[in-house]
């Protein structure tokens, strides 16, 4: 029987960083990989840098969701300067990092998800259209990329919110160690309110419904692209003087069984990525070096193994740990479970912005580090997200970035065993071989998956 080789790229379609490589027989996913072509190298770029560039620096990880690398490297930074934050601090701390997770999961299902099930007019970006299983009805259709252009706009409106008070979007200047270093005055306030007042009707008016309607008529996507039940998060939305109290908690749920994170138990594994095999795991140590030629590799992104066992990270894997969504694993829970977080986070940040009290920048930072080394983690807009910093007085000699794209995106590690992008689409049926990419491209990109938190590029010398 012949055996085919699909390349998927690209995957996020802006570029091929990102990639997956299938085979097919019999109309069936026989074996997956999913890969990155790009070198990210921030763990170089930050040494022997100042401990405080990490906020400013890591945040260039990403354009898309940048403030979430902005949060975990401050609330790193707290741990190491032993800072206390003052409670009005974390209402404009979350207010902005909400106020990401909504441009985040509004572009992500009307720009990046949804050209994969309804029909785009046949205008640039949109000629020659890749899909061949459109079943809305025209007026649904019509209606669905009419909501497409107006997501535009919501998700502009979120992106004010953070710049009226991270001073721009995206790497913002604002949410750094200490607290955060704007003042919340009454016109910021009331500019934002009237911004998450639109922003809330259009979730509600239109991306509840249209999620609903998706969720109906593709419903045969709650059995396609399923992964195995173990996801893992490291909540979401801190509060308390020492960031020690979590509004979303973390766990690890595996076996019908939920556990709060270890992060001791996290490991990375090179086997099948092109990095040196070296037992350098621990999270502030020396980092693997490049191997670009090294055989059987076919990623630069690192397999990330809890408890030596892959796990999913993401919107799906928050709502289900935290009881809001009560679903399975599949391709259209991960669509419907961001969704829905998308309207709880809308709701929490009109909630937070009414405690937030006007007055001066509600920070203080202290000068000297009490520590020499320690581990940051929070959920970000596509999941879990760990910073980690080993230290020489106040100069970085180790710095660790997992993105949650790791965790979603990684290789085959020691033993063979896949990822979870793998283990969606492994034994996938495609109904007509011209099917085979729309129903590829489904299943991936219900995870988010970002090139830019995979992987990145750094040309050192020559």
């Amino acid at each position: 029987m012949k055996t085919q080789r699909i390349i998927f790229s690209p995957v996020t379609r802006l570029s091929g960083l990102l990639s997956v490589e299938v085979t097919v027989e019999k109309n069936r996913v026989k074996e997956a990989y999913a890969g990155s072509t790009m070198f990210r190298g921030y763990e170089w770029i930050m040494r022997d840098r100042h401990v405080t560039d990490a906020v400013y620096m890591t945040q260039r990880v990403c354009g898309i969701c940048s403030l979430a690398h902005g949060a975990v490297s401050s609330y790193l930074l707290d741990d190491l300067y032993d800072n206390d934050i003052p409670e009005n601090a974390h209402y404009l701390r979350n207010i902005m990092f909400a106020a990401d997770f909504l441009q985040n999961h509004i572009r992500h299902f009307y720009l990046f998800s949804l050209p994969d099930y309804v029909r785009m007019p046949d205008r640039p970006p949109f000629h020659e259209q890749d899909i061949t299983d459109v079943r809305l009805v025209e007026k649904d259709n019509r209606l669905l990329v009419e909501h497409y252009f107006a997501a535009v706009k919501a998700a502009q409106r979120s992106h004010e919110i953070l710049a009226v008070f991270g001073g721009k979007a995206p790497h913002q200047h604002s949410f750094v160690h200490g607290g955060a270093a704007v003042s919340p005055t009454a016109d910021k306030v009331n500019r934002a309110l009237a911004l998450i007042d639109s922003i809330n009707r259009f979730i509600k008016d239109c991306m509840i419904p249209d999620t609903a309607l998706i969720a109906r008529v593709y419903n045969d996507y709650f059995h396609i692209g399923i992964t195995p039940r173990r996801l893992l998060s490291f909540g979401l939305f801190r509060f308390g003087a020492k960031n020690d109290r979590v509004l979303w908690k973390g766990g690890v749920l595996s076996d019908d069984k939920l556990d709060p994170p270890e992060v001791k138990l996290i490991e990375t594994d090179v086997t099948r990525s092109w990095f040196e095999d070296a037992n350098v795991n621990n999270l502030t140590g020396r980092q693997p070096e490049p191997a670009p030629y090294k055989p059987d590799a076919y990623t630069w992104v690192k397999s990330v193994l809890y408890g030596g066992r892959h796990f999913e990270v993401g919107p799906l894997a928050r709502m289900i740990i935290n009881r809001r969504y009560d679903g399975g694993t599949s391709t259209m829970d991960r669509i419907c479970a961001r969704s829905l977080e998308t309207m709880l986070i809308g709701e929490l940040l009109e909630n937070w912005l009414t405690k937030l009290e006007p007055g001066p920048p509600p920070i203080k930072q202290k000068t000297s580090p009490v520590k020499s080394e320690a581990v940051a983690v929070t959920d970000s807009m596509r999941g879990a997200l760990l910073h980690s910093a080993l230290l020489n007085g106040e100069r970085v000699v180790g710095y660790e970035i997992i993105t949650p794209t790791e965790w979603n995106f990684s290789p085959k590690d020691r033993q063979g065993r896949r990822g979870p992008v793998e283990n969606a689409l492994v034994d996938t049926a495609i109904p007509r071989p011209k099917m085979l990419f729309t129903v590829l491209g489904r299943i991936i990109r219900s995870f988010d998956p970002c090139l830019s938190c995979a992987t990145h590029i750094i040309n050192v010398k020559s």
